[in-house]
């Protein structure tokens, strides 16, 4: 079975790993996304943690045939490099593909985040079978991806465009964009982590799962926020599924079930039947779908 590398990048940490071609993860780890300081700190961290990894599959005799990098922002039309995005402002302009080949001494190739998320969801999980699928990945930051007939949306910055900044609430928080009250703003870790008094989101979520209402009224006001969201992008993508990823969506149906209420309130009638489901990869769809550059590339 023929095995890739993978790598995500998020704002907060990156993911690494090795995958197979069924989607199955076998090897994973995470590592702090440095902020801080030259953007070469985050490769050679991504190195010190995926080398071992590319190592251990070639000397088992089934070397990975590349490394599949997913990054949270825009990329170049060549793929060579992350453009925008303020929540990783490291890697803006930085020539990424080039000093992860260099540091990894394999081909690697760049997709946009949500896209590859999207496309794990689509290949492997909870998007099986959609033909308009929405993604939506909400951690640190809030992005999608859509897929079409089997094939990526691409018309700003090689994915559907930044569409976690829709403005959600004129007054609402201040967004690391510069904006006020974007989507993002509302239902990402800065907003939860707000509502619940500064602690952790896998505190709120593990306390509301223990019966904690506090922390269950938190993820329910995200879901609303959310589901209010996702209506206002329906007309627009005309999705038949909505699949929700990333950290957040760890809290499973106590997000999930405001955001369908929220959803189903807020969005024209019809897209009233459009299904909004969970995630299959409990956070880990990133690394998946980025393998799938070299496993089974969509389009």
């Amino acid at each position: 079975m023929r095995v890739a590398g993978a790598i995500d990048i998020g704002g907060t940490s990156t993911k690494v790993g090795i995958i197979a071609e069924d989607g199955s993860i076998l090897m994973r780890e995470t590592v702090p996304t440095s902020l801080q300081g030259e953007p070469r700190g985050i490769v050679a961290a991504i190195g010190d943690s995926l080398l071992p990894m590319l190592a251990k599959v070639r000397d088992e005799g089934r070397p990975a045939i590349g490394v599949g990098v997913s990054v949270a922002g825009f990329l170049t039309p060549d793929h060579s490099a992350m453009v925008h995005n303020a929540n990783l402002p490291a890697l803006r302009e930085f020539p990424l593909r080039a000093a992860l080949e260099e540091r990894l001494s394999i081909e690697c190739r760049l997709e946009v985040e949500p896209n590859a998320s999207t496309v794990a969801e689509y290949q492997h999980g909870a998007g099986r079978g959609s033909k308009r699928l929405l993604g939506v990945t909400l951690g640190t930051g809030l992005g999608g991806g859509v897929i079409i007939d089997g094939k990526l949306l691409r018309f700003t910055g090689e994915c559907a465009g930044d569409i976690g900044h829709v403005i959600a609430d004129r007054n609402g928080r201040l967004c690391t964009c510069g904006a006020r009250g974007c989507l993002e703003a509302m239902a990402n870790t800065a907003a939860v982590m707000e509502r619940g008094s500064g602690r952790a989101v896998r505190e709120i979520i593990e306390s509301a799962r223990a019966g904690d209402n506090a922390s269950a009224r938190v993820l329910a006001e995200t879901g609303w926020w959310l589901g209010l969201g996702l209506a206002s992008l329906s007309p627009i993508f005309s999705p038949d599924r909505i699949v929700v990823g990333g950290g957040i969506a760890a809290a499973g149906e106590l997000l999930l079930v405001p955001t369908r209420e929220s959803y189903r309130t807020h969005a024209r009638p019809e897209f009233t039947r459009t299904e909004v489901i969970g995630s299959s990869f409990n956070g880990w769809d990133g690394i998946v779908g980025a393998a799938s550059l070299f496993l089974d590339p969509v389009p």
